[in-house]
Parts: C-alpha cells; structure tokens; sequence
C-alpha cells in the first residue's frame, strides 16, 4: 500500500519544500531529492541532516529521511521522522496520512486510525486518507467499516482499478456479504475494466481439432519461492507431452531459483513481466494457445486485462485466489465439489463451473520437511495448538473460538507462527483476557523465520487450528504432513471451504465444523483422546502420500481430462456456428 501512497512523492516534495524555505534551503534539498532518486541514498541521508541542522523544522527534509528509513524497513525511525513533521504540521492533511500509513505498517493501528481520521476531517475527499484508515480497520478485524473505507474510495477515485480489486479481495476473503451481493460485485469490475478490452477482441485462428495436441499456456506472477509453487511444480512434472504443450508467461518480477526450477519444466517459458496487457496478449496470440489458464485472480501481479483482451480461445482462472475474476472473457473457473457445492455454488460466479472430479489441487512438500516425530503431549503432559495461518485471515470470531477452547482446556497452550504486534496484538490479547485466557499461555513467535526453522515448528505442535473466513491452504497441507492434524470450519464462500475440500480428501472430514459451537468440540474431543492423537499422527505422512493430495500423476490425468473436455466443447460450438476460429 505505501508504494500507491507515496505516488508522486518527488513531486510533492519538490512542492512542499519550495514553499516553505528560502532559495538556498530549497536548492540544497533538491540536491538531497536528486541524490535519492539516483539511488545515492547515504549522500541523499548526510544532505538533509545538514540541511536540518540549519532549518530543524524542513518538513521535505524529515520526509526525505523517513522515505529513506522506510526503504531499509526502519519503521520505527521513520516514525521519529515523522514527529518532526507533525510537530511543524499538525493539520497538514498529506502529511498525517503517510504518518498513519507508517504507524499501521509498524503496527500501532489506533494511532493510524486517529492521524487519518483527523486528516478526513480536514479533507473529507482524501482517497489516500480513507485508503489508509480501510487498512487499519481490515487488521483490527472491523472488515465492515472497512468496506465501507473502500467504496468511498472509489467514489472519490471511481477509475482506480486496484482499489476496485481490493475490494473484491476483502469480499472474498472475508465473508461480509451474500454471495450474489458479492457476484455483483465481481460483475461490476468486469462490466468496468474488462469488458470493453473483450468487445474489441478479433477472432481466433486455433485449428478447431477435438483430438489434436492442446497449447496450455498458465499466466502467473508467483513463479517463485511462494506457495502457489508446491501446487504448480506437481503437474508441470506430469503433464503428459504427447497431449499437451504447456507454455508459462511468468509476470514475476523478481526471479528466483524456483523460477528457475519451474522453468525447466515447462515446454516454452515467456517473462512479460516488461510487457503490456496488449503486448502481452498478442504474444499469447502468435503462440497459439489453446487454453489460457489465470494462476492469480484479484491478487498482487494478476494479468487479468491481457485476459479481458481473450488471447485464447478458452480461458480458465484456477488455483492463486479464492474466488472468480467478474470477466466475461474468463469462460471457466475450476474448483471441486466440496470447495463449490453443486447446484448451490454454479450461481456465485460469472464464470462456468469446472469440477474436478476429485480434490482441486495437488500438494508437493518441500524437500526441507523434517521427519515426523512422537506427540509432543505425551512427553509435556499437555495439548498444545498451534497456528500457522498469515494473521489477517484469522477473523474475531476464530480468536474467540481459540480462546473458548483454551478456556475449557486450562492445561492447554497455543502457539502462534506469524504473530502480531502493535494495536493488533493488543486486539488478540483482549480476546482471550476476556475468556480467562492470559498471554503466559500462549507463545507468540514472529514472522520472517527461515523456511526450515519454520517447519522444524510443527514438531512442537499436537492439534493445529484453520483460519476462518479464510482457510489456510499450503499451511494446513505442510501441518497433514508433519502429522499434525487441522480443524477447520467451512462457511458459505470458497475461502471457507478450502479446509473441508483438503480434509476430506485426506480422510479427516471428521474434522470439518460447521459452526463455532462444533469448531470448539472437535478440538476438545481429539485432545481428551492423546493415545487416538498419537496413532494419527504415526500415520498421517502416509495416508496423506495416499491421498488425491498427493496423486500428482492422478491429478495431472484429470485436470488434462477436464482440459479436452472444455476443448471439445468448444471445437463443437465452432463447428455449429460455421467459424474456423
């Protein structure tokens, strides 16, 4: 977020500091902006320390150093900065919304809240102001104000296509809406940004063959270290050649050695990462791809509008986001029928229903996962639970959730991966203050741990609890491995039903809840019962590597089956309407 906010920043600066100081100190501070943008940042920092010895309240200055700050993550001495600017500017109203946007960065989310509530009242049409005051209402877990941040927003900045793709991403993720509310939403965007690039589409010069050799092409931002990687390694290895070749147009700006990997698995590899939309598309086009298939939805890196402009006869979004796309050039979603129920889920998306006939991914652990080892609790005496979710996924209602089975559980403990801090810390803690729960029951470790120290947590943990609305995906997988069992509780969006699509294929649909009342039974029944705890977790590794979870080859044969299908479908259409395309 705080990139989009400091749009301009040069500009401003520039602005500011001609307005507020003489020739000689505007001058000097332009020389301190220029060696800054030429990336000389520690001439840039020396520049405006000397500056501010002889003018200690030059705000462009202070901001200067706090831009400096926040480039090194040095959120805390950006925050200094800023005391010195709000010092000189008290009712500045840019000045108080990157303030607030560093304080909730840092995590001191009321503080954020008060500087961007005081800049709207100065300037009730800051875009910027209500972006800022949306964000720290989303990670206090008041998602319904901080919807309603987002719509003024956009009202204020109606062609800001980003801000429009953050609200469907707090849509999908948090649960607040029906879902044909949230359908219309999607429309909207589409109907918006998308559609008009697809009127304008020419037709298709794809040989219409049911049987021939298909041209997949997947469209992703996150070939990388990331966890879309454990679900796409398994059938770029097992796609069967003779059937299929598969192209990947990788939007990834900062390649790894797991691009790198994945790239020798795919027949053809494509970075548009330099390229437009209609760059992008007519390159898709002049590959011949039969199927496009979306790998990333509304989420960061997406590549939708080269979708709206339908390079490919099909097009598919799958896999990297919970929900549709709102686009009628997007012609299929592909999901399962625990994630998408049919019938009562075919009405929630734009997009087609595509049903694989089995689970909707398949799982790769990492080669860095250490051996299973012996319930914790037998040799401590006591359950511990453990969390590995990203922390904004974990709503209100599962905080007290974990605190009412902790609560009915005295010799339990809880521990957090990824554990908050600041005014969202304090929001958690009062939870579970209020349910008799204190803070020397739970071990809260940070983010940031090195890949293999993170997993080596699991060895820690006898019972690990999903996220809601929101489930976890690679995290509930990675604990199925470490034989760590997950409970989760499904809802009414795909977000909330990964868990049970997961769990069921890995024969643990028993652990599926559908309320919080049935979430808290579940995960005291399986702690009263430590020798039925130990036996699963002796054989949980297996029955996972036995599991649709792990079927790599299976799942490539089916989700190549469900490609032919849509293909031939479309080979049918063509020859029905008379066109070659």
């Amino acid at each position: 977020m705080l990139k989009g906010l400091l749009q301009g920043y040069s500009r401003r600066a520039r602005r500011e500091a001609s307005a507020e100081s003489g020739v000689e100190s505007g001058q000097r501070f332009a020389q301190a902006l220029e060696s800054y943008e030429s990336g000389d940042k520690a001439k840039a920092e020396a520049a405006c320390c000397s500056l501010l010895e002889q003018a200690p309240r030059h705000a462009p200055a202070w901001s200067l150093l706090a831009r400096i700050a926040l480039d090194e993550n040095q959120l805390e001495h950006a925050l200094e900065c800023y005391a010195h600017i709000l010092a000189a500017h008290p009712d500045e109203p840019d000045y108080l919304v990157d303030a607030a946007e560093i304080y909730r960065r840092a995590g001191h989310l009321a503080r954020a809240l008060e500087l961007s509530e005081h800049a709207l009242v100065l300037r009730p049409q800051d875009a910027r102001a209500w972006k800022v005051k949306g964000g720290a209402l989303e990670e206090l877990d008041r998602l319904d104000q901080a919807l309603d941040c987002l719509r003024h927003e956009m009202e204020l900045e109606p062609g800001n296509i980003d801000t429009h793709s953050n609200l469907l991403f707090l849509l999908s993720r948090a649960d607040l809406l029906p879902p044909a509310q949230v359908l219309a939403e999607y429309r909207r965007w589409g109907e918006t940004y998308a559609d008009p690039l697809t009127c304008a589409a020419g037709p298709h010069a794809n040989r219409s063959e049911p049987d021939r050799q298909l041209r997949i092409g997947y469209v992703s931002a996150d070939f990388r270290r990331h966890a879309v990687a454990y679900f796409v390694e398994p059938f770029l290895r097992h796609h069967d050649r003779r059937s299929v070749h598969i192209s990947c147009y990788s939007n990834c700006a900062r390649p790894d050695d797991i691009t790198r990997h994945l790239r020798g698995l795919a027949d053809e590899w494509r970075d548009i990462s330099a390229l437009s939309d209609e760059e992008a598309a007519a390159l898709v086009r002049r590959d011949r791809i039969d199927i496009l298939v979306d790998l990333s939805g509304h989420t960061s890196g997406n590549r939708l509008l080269m979708f709206a402009r339908r390079p490919a006869p099909i097009q598919m979004t799958w896999l990297g986001f919970w929900d549709g796309t709102g686009m009628a050039a997007m012609d299929y979603r592909i999901t399962d029928r625990h994630a998408d129920p049919e019938d009562e889920a075919d009405t929630h998306y734009r997009e087609q229903l595509l049903r694989l006939p089995r689970v909707n991914r398949c799982y790769l652990p990492p080669t860095e996962m250490p051996a299973c080892n012996t319930l914790p609790a037998q040799n401590r005496g006591h359950i511990t639970f453990g969390s590995f979710c990203n922390f904004p996924r974990i709503s209100n209602d599962a905080l007290h959730a974990w605190a009412q089975i902790l609560h009915r559980l005295p010799s339990a403990r809880l521990r957090m991966m990824g554990a908050p801090s600041g005014g969202t810390l304090d929001r958690m803690l009062e939870i579970f203050d209020a349910a008799g729960v204190y803070a020397d029951r739970l071990d809260l470790v940070g983010g940031g741990l090195p890949l293999d120290v993170y997993l080596q947590q699991h060895l820690q943990i006898d019972i690990a609890l999903d996220a809601f609305p929101c489930n976890g995906t690679t995290t509930t997988c990675q604990s199925l491995w470490m034989g760590v069992p997950v409970i989760t509780r499904s809802g009414r969006c795909a977000a909330s039903r990964s868990g049970a699509s997961l769990l069921t294929h890995a024969g643990l649909a028993h652990l599926v809840a559908h309320s919080w009342d049935g979430y808290v039974d579940i995960a005291l029944g399986l702690a009263a019962d430590l020798p039925a705890l130990a036996q699963l977790r002796a054989i949980l590794r297996e029955r996972l590597r036995a599991s649709p979870l792990l079927d790599a080859e299976g799942f490539t044969r089916d989700l190549e089956a469900l490609y032919r299908g849509a293909w031939r479908s479309w080979c049918a259409r063509s020859a029905r309407s008379g066109q070659a395309c």
